[in-house]
């Protein structure tokens, strides 16, 4: 049997079984240090209001011409009442001579003869002038007292006000037994609370598993409504920006076939055709050297085809490692100048570079890159071909424009898809390779038609993320 782990069961479920464990933890420790902490509460402020009552009551103290204590008036303060009126608690004292005998006690309940020695010999045990706080353990009973020395007119006397631990402890688990009939009503509550918590975190948490569902199995078109503003609500706007994403991948994947199929269909046939007739004799003289060189440049546009496809997985793979150096843009655009002005040399080439615009790339992947632009931008424009490039910060900002008549708004979107062109496009591939050199360099590209006419601008790290 495998063993038991919390991560595998239900989130709603994990929730409960963990928050029970952290209400019963708590619960277990207040239970036992609850009792604990009111009792020692009780002993302090018990300590501090048999203080004060001495104080009080030495006031009222007096003695007759035999040195016999006088009736002493019951001056507990009206707080002390009122707090202890709901239980049974009482300040008994003791007043002593100074030889141990008993000059007079204000009590609630008998105290034997021994207990009332014990008291005075550790009230007497205590250094003079100063307030002695104390217990004495007894099997039966246990007391609390404070005690202290006092003078009468030269006459002086030990006065001892003392309380029955037995009755702090009646009080203490009257208000534990109260505490924790609370704290089980409270415990109760929130438990009920968590169970519907927890159904309420996870109720859309199975929505989006629903939802992923449906996703692997290709349906895209379900919409996925969740207002929420929380982290639940972030995650299923994420998962609805996925399916979109996927969706539309999967739309250009089905139009790269479809297009794939045409591109490569029309030079097959060619070639086909052309060695048929060959073959069968219908292509003779003249013909049949027409008939190769159109297998041969057939073939060679298949090639391309290929290679461009190729050349595009490779730089799409994951797997694909760059060879990243040291790359001068302002440098690489005028080796590509001179190169590529021969195509039309009617087109006046406008550079607006800086000296060195330097980063850190593969030199020629991004070459191949801003070829594939160039030629797109050198069949389109009229008259100029206008190349602006600065740094911003961390990235280098390249923008490549021509006076050409403006990109088709319908076509803009989907402009560096596979197999998307334009009226006088080639194999639709060449924008497309761009696009992956580029995010594989971590920049971006966008297109858009400008007042000078179709722009393309690209923004690339001075140096690619790790």
């Amino acid at each position: 049997m495998s063993r038991f782990r919390l991560k595998n069961l239900p989130i709603s479920r994990q929730i409960l079984i963990l928050f029970m464990a952290l209400t019963s933890i708590l619960g277990l420790g207040l239970g036992f240090g609850y009792p604990l902490a009111v009792k020692q509460y009780l002993v302090n402020n018990t300590y501090a209001l048999l203080e004060d009552e001495l104080y009080t009551l030495s006031e009222h103290i007096t003695f007759n011409e035999k040195n016999e204590l006088l009736t002493v008036p019951a001056t507990a303060p009206y707080f002390l009442q009122l707090l202890l009126s709901r239980y049974e608690y009482s300040f008994d004292m003791i007043v002593y001579s100074t030889d141990g005998r008993h000059l007079g006690s204000r009590t609630s309940g008998r105290i034997s003869y021994e207990d009332s020695m014990d008291l005075f010999r550790e009230a007497a045990s205590h250094p003079s002038g100063k307030i002695r706080h104390g217990s004495l353990e007894r099997r039966d009973e246990s007391y609390l007292f404070v005690s202290k020395k006092m003078d009468y007119h030269g006459f002086p006397y030990y006065i001892v006000l003392f309380s029955k631990e037995q009755e702090l402890n009646q009080i203490n688990a009257i208000l534990t037994r109260q505490f924790l009939l609370v704290f089980s009503l409270l415990l109760v509550f929130s438990w009920v609370l968590a169970i519907w918590f927890s159904g309420y975190l996870s109720k859309p948490l199975r929505s989006l598993e629903e939802l992923c569902k449906k996703i692997a199995r290709r349906q895209f078109d379900i919409p996925l409504t969740m207002d929420r503003g929380d982290e639940i609500g972030q995650l299923a706007r994420s998962f609805d920006s996925m399916k979109n994403q996927l969706k539309e991948y999967d739309e250009s994947q089905r139009h790269f076939i479809q297009n794939i199929s045409h591109e490569l269909k029309t030079p097959i046939m060619a070639i086909q055709g052309y060695t048929q007739g060959l073959i069968e004799g219908v292509f003779q003289g003249p013909q049949a050297e027409k008939g190769l060189t159109i297998i041969m440049e057939e073939s060679k546009r298949l090639e391309k085809v290929v290679g461009q496809l190729l050349y595009l997985t490779k730089i799409e793979s994951v797997a694909q490692m760059m060879q990243l150096g040291r790359v001068d843009l302002s440098e690489m655009f005028q080796l590509l100048k001179l190169r590529l002005s021969v195509l039309n040399p009617q087109i006046e080439w406008k550079l607006d570079l800086p000296a060195s615009l330097v980063i850190e790339g593969d030199g020629e992947q991004l070459s191949t890159a801003f070829v594939n632009l160039l030629e797109n931008q050198l069949r389109y424009a009229k008259s100029r071909l206008v190349i602006t490039g600065k740094q911003e910060g961390q990235q280098v900002i390249i923008s490549i424009c021509n006076d050409g008549p403006p990109i088709e708004e319908a076509l803009l979107p989907q402009l560096f898809q596979r197999f998307r062109k334009g009226k006088s496009g080639k194999h639709g591939l060449g924008l497309a390779i761009a696009r992956a050199v580029f995010e594989a360099h971590d920049g971006t590209i966008v297109a858009a038609n400008a007042a000078e006419g179709p722009c393309f601008t690209m923004t690339i790290p001075v140096k690619p993320s790790e």
